[in-house]
């Protein structure tokens, strides 16, 4: 943004011209600053954006029948089985689009 001078303007005129513009530059290196020091957060969020979207209550569910079938006893994996084979479909009717509704409903 650069102002307009009349051609004959005074310096006290070119001064406060002059001040807009280290002004300006100055907000403009701030706003830069900013979105570099912001980068990594605004990944993070986009990361877990793209988690939601995803398929991964689907990934959550079979990460924790398999940790429960590796670390659990002979009875244990069985509820983890039977708690999954519950979930998974209340996880998918949530992903596919129940808005507004209870995916328990």
């Amino acid at each position: 943004m650069t102002p307009t001078l009349p051609p004959g303007a005074s310096r006290r005129e070119l001064r406060k011209a002059v001040l807009r513009m280290r002004l300006e530059m100055h907000r403009q290196e701030l706003r830069h600053e900013i979105l570099q020091i912001t980068h990594p957060l605004q990944q993070v969020r986009e990361y877990g954006q793209r988690l939601r979207k995803g398929n991964a209550p689907f990934l959550l569910t079979g990460g924790v029948l398999a940790l429960a079938g590796l670390l659990g006893r002979k009875r244990g994996w069985r509820r983890w089985l039977r708690l999954a084979l519950i979930v998974m479909p209340l996880l998918r009717r949530a992903q596919h689009g129940t808005r507004g509704r209870s995916p328990l409903v």
